[in-house]
């Protein structure tokens, strides 16, 4: 099933007319139009109004996409003929943007409508700008809102073949990132951890043919003890014997990759950091093993647990999360979670583990599984950056 029918499916158990969307991972999801990741530019050119909106009309079914003129040629080369567009800005006359959003935002909405007169419209409630609530209230006196934000989760929830195929391309992305690293590693120079970090970013760029999203973190060192998300890069020199952390995204096509690994510059790796490694990669390896369809997140997480305090250790973190237009989708691996894994997920297993202020040791392993009927699927294919 393609992700607009499924997305439909769901706004119809949710027994709405209609479906406004404004965050760029769901209208990702359901148009299959890559919003680029750099919005900010844009989103003050159009006084912080949706630069792409997706309207659905859940009865017939059909997408319509509102969007920014600025973004007119890349839906025309994406492909879109069904677009709509507003005035963002513009350096010839004055414009009034929130003007041209709301004329066009009723515009699609009674192509939609057809004169109804009454109307269930589905929203994503914490995403959705009270301002447009009010422009919709303000031509539509008699709509009914109704939040479908876990309908949508439901529909992202078991990813489509192309969706694989895309997050395989954010995987290698990263793992050509990783790779870097480690080379890196292995050859002694002046580094700082910015230095590396741009390394590591063109090494993605160059695997995805194109300037690729980047965010995450690259912290070495005593700092690598802290958890405190992201304290990295930063200026700092790396020196012989540091230990680092690197866990990236890169993001292909609208899609999110995300892989942690360590490495020690320069020279063999210290008896902690040893020792911390060969706990969090135990973790790792009885997580991946332990993911199939049918397992709950809480036992997973569980499971996972026990390892630790074999080694002697207390958990300190969630075990990791699915992945896919966001970074960190639901389900999560943790104590509370009750969802059941089910085939054609994509979770990434995160296991970590950090000396704190007695130490200045950190070690978080991470790689993507896909969710097989034979069991989890590693789509990374970098190697750990410590071997036992």
């Amino acid at each position: 099933m393609k992700r607009f029918e499924k997305v439909a499916t769901e706004l119809k158990k949710a027994e709405v007319d209609f479906a406004i969307l404004v965050s760029p991972s769901n209208v990702i999801y359901t148009s299959g139009f890559e919003i680029p990741y750099w919005p900010y530019f844009m989103g003050d050119m159009s006084m912080g109004l949706p630069m792409v909106t997706a309207c659905i009309n859940v009865l017939e079914p059909e997408l319509k996409l509102l969007a920014s003129d600025y973004y007119k040629t890349r839906l025309e080369r994406a492909g879109v003929s069904n677009a709509r567009y507003y005035v963002s800005f513009s350096h010839l006359y004055k414009n009034d943007v929130i003007s041209n959003y709301e004329k066009a935002l009723k515009s699609v909405m009674n192509d939609m409508m057809k004169q109804r007169k009454k109307a269930i419209i589905g929203v994503e409630k914490v995403f959705f700008p009270q301002y447009i609530l009010q422009m919709i209230e303000k031509q539509f006196p008699n709509v009914i809102f109704v939040d479908i934000t876990d309908n949508l989760n439901r529909a992202r929830c078991i990813k489509t073949a192309d969706e694989i195929s895309i997050i395989k391309k954010a995987a290698k992305a990263a793992d050509a990132a990783q790779d870097k690293l480690y080379e890196i590693s292995r050859y002694e120079g002046e580094y700082t951890e910015l230095d590396v970090w741009f390394e590591v970013q063109k090494a993605a760029s160059d695997k995805a043919g194109v300037l690729t999203p980047f965010v995450g973190e690259l912290v070495t060192g005593p700092r690598t003890g802290t958890s405190d998300y992201p304290l990295g890069p930063t200026a700092r020199k790396i020196k012989r014997g540091d230990i680092a952390i690197m866990d990236i995204c890169p993001r292909v096509s609208g899609y999110w990759g995300d892989c942690s690994n360590v490495v020690v510059f320069w020279d063999k790796p210290g008896k902690e950091q040893m020792e911390y490694f060969k706990v969090v990669r135990d973790v790792y390896e009885v997580g991946k093993e332990l993911v199939r369809p049918g397992i709950v997140c809480r036992e997973l997480n569980q499971k996972m647990e026990e390892v630790y305090k074999m080694h002697g250790y207390e958990m300190c973190s969630y075990q990791g999360h699915q992945i896919g237009a966001n970074v960190n989708e639901s389900p999560k691996i943790t104590y509370c979670e009750d969802t059941v894994l089910e085939e054609n997920m994509v979770l990434c297993i995160e296991p970590q583990l950090y000396t704190g202020r007695r130490g200045k040791t950190g070690v978080r392993l991470e790689k993507m599984l896909h969710v097989t009927a034979n069991g989890a699927k590693e789509l990374n294919h970098f190697k750990w950056g410590i071997e036992l």
